[in-house]
């Protein structure tokens, strides 16, 4: 994922590294560099990085170093992860006040990466303590002293303030100055899109893309099963060009690739009109948006060996174990009896899920992660018989299911941003020495967050931040690390480095053709 800023005033060379520095510090992982005139910037952010946080903070960081920084709505061509339609990124209401007006500065904010353990619902966090201070080491009455800079704004004002926004944007410093470096906090349309995320169900016409650059426009790469795309005849391998129709339709090259993805976004029942580029010809298709089932997990034969199954987990969500459990089946049906599991650019997910989908490789009662909390308590989850209703019924686990898929031979498929849960996968497996591990160092996230739901107290959004950090069944924690093959890395091929990872033939991966070895 990439964000691409016009920067003024344009700074002096010599201090494009102390800017470059300063946004390295403030999203740790991200990497930036200049454009040659100097007036635009491009930052990469991690793996499952919150892009929205990431652009405040990064605006906030360049406006404390005496620059005004402005998001470029046109993204060049580049080679970004896999995007699960419509899992957009918001995009930000017109502002009416400038944050500069409102926040002086902010102190460095980094990112989530992943949220391993997902808890939404009403849980009393202490945030009124009887002295109202601000945090542990506050000394004012910080919620007397907003209410005096807001009634003299509200007096005394040149400018109209918008109050939501006002409020927003405090939230965000407020978490921001915290120090977690995967707090976050939420808006109330930003609250119900993590919320989504999450789920096993979104709004769209049912496609996994990629951004392509021959042509340019969104590469479908795979087609949910049931979905309004699958019914109006879109298949693998098209690509979209133009959206829209009549007066209103636009080509994804004029309009670039994320803001082309939003403008794809719709309610139940509303027209999503696309042309497709396919084997040199245009076809055109108007989709009606409906609610279709996101899929996390995709399963497929090795063309190398018929006995290889790859099954390929591009997150862990709630219905992610019974995605896998169905992968499984349908290749073991198919005469599979070796697995790669391919998690690399898996930035993670749910407590729950990672906690069924392991649970199908290990004896009952074998341990699979520890938590521990601030207050130096514990809690640990094994694998067992459990059973769930409502949104987490994809997650339970019969008694019969533990361990069904210990014996086959496995591989794990990692890279840089493998991260959380999927590193959690990856862990547990080889902590038990169930699997070989294939590829290069994960991102190194052993930290556990939550998330708050703001409205058993009356108000919209939501509050993440982290609770604890977590240890796989060997106790070591690998935050700030990450987990290394024990063989040593297996770097991609230089001529592919480049290419889109979900657009590699197997031929071209010599990642995958390593771990398929690896299982001989």
């Amino acid at each position: 994922m990439e964000l691409y800023f016009s920067i003024s005033p344009v700074p002096d060379p010599a201090r494009r590294d102390e800017i470059l520095g300063a946004i390295a510090a403030t999203v740790p992982g991200a990497t930036a560099e200049f454009s040659i005139d100097g007036a635009k910037i491009r930052v990469r952010l991690p793996a499952g990085a919150d892009r929205l946080s990431a652009l405040d903070a990064i605006t906030f960081r360049l406006l404390g170093l005496g620059f005004d920084a402005k998001e470029l709505a046109y993204t060049p061509p580049q080679a970004p992860p896999i995007t699960n339609v419509p899992l957009y990124h918001m995009q930000r209401k017109p502002r009416t006040v400038r944050l500069s007006v409102f926040i002086i500065s902010l102190l460095a904010v980094a990112l989530a990466v992943s949220i391993l353990g997902f808890a939404l619902g009403a849980v009393f966090m202490g945030i009124w303590g009887d002295g109202g201070t601000l945090g542990v080491d506050g000394t004012e009455d910080y919620s007397g002293k907003i209410g005096v800079v807001d009634s003299i704004f509200s007096e005394y004002a040149l400018y109209d303030t918008n109050g939501d926004l006002l409020l927003d944007s405090m939230l965000k410093a407020y978490v921001a100055a915290t120090g977690d470096q995967y707090a976050a906090y939420y808006t109330a349309e930003e609250f119900a899109e993590i919320i989504s995320q999450n789920s096993g169900a979104l709004v769209g016409i049912g496609i996994t893309v990629v951004e392509s650059f021959d042509p340019v426009g969104i590469a479908i790469i795979g087609v949910m099963p049931g979905s309004p795309a699958e019914a109006a005849g879109v298949l693998p391998g098209d690509v979209i060009v133009t959206i829209g129709s009549g007066e209103n339709a636009f080509s994804v090259a004029e309009r670039g690739y994320d803001s082309s993805l939003t403008a794809l976004r719709g309610e139940v029942g509303s027209i999503a009109n696309i042309t497709v580029q396919r084997a040199g010809e245009q076809k055109s298709f108007s989709i009606a948006r409906a609610l279709v089932e996101n899929v996390s997990v995709t399963g497929r034969v090795s063309e190398a060996d018929a006995t290889v199954g790859i099954v390929s987990i591009s997150q862990f969500i709630i219905n992610t174990p019974v995605q896998f459990e169905t992968e499984m089946e349908k290749l073991i049906a198919q005469g599979c009896t070796r697995f790669v599991f391919d998690v690399r650019n898996n930035p993670g997910g749910d407590l729950r899920s990672i906690v069924a989908v392991l649970s199908y490789f290990l004896n009952e009662d074998d341990l699979i992660v520890t938590t521990v909390y601030k207050d130096g308590t514990t809690e640990s989850e094994y694998a067992k018989p459990i059973s769930y209703e409502g949104d987490y019924a994809a997650c339970s686990i019969a008694k019969e299911d533990i361990g069904k898929y210990r014996n086959y031979k496995k591989a794990v498929l990692i890279n840089g941003n493998t991260a959380s849960a999927a590193e959690l996968f990856t862990a547990v497996l080889a902590d038990y020495e169930l699997a070989t591990l294939i590829g290069t160092t994960t991102y190194g996230k052993g930290v556990l967050q939550n998330i708050f739901d703001l409205s058993p107290w009356g108000y919209t959004g939501g509050i993440k931040l982290t609770t604890g950090y977590y240890n796989p069944p060997s106790g070591e924690n690998y935050d700030g690390k990450g987990i290394t093959p024990k063989g040593g890395e297996t770097q991609l091929d230089d001529a592919v480095k480049n290419k889109n990872l979900y657009l590699l033939t197997e031929a071209e991966d010599n990642q995958l053709r390593a771990a398929i070895t690896a299982i001989q």
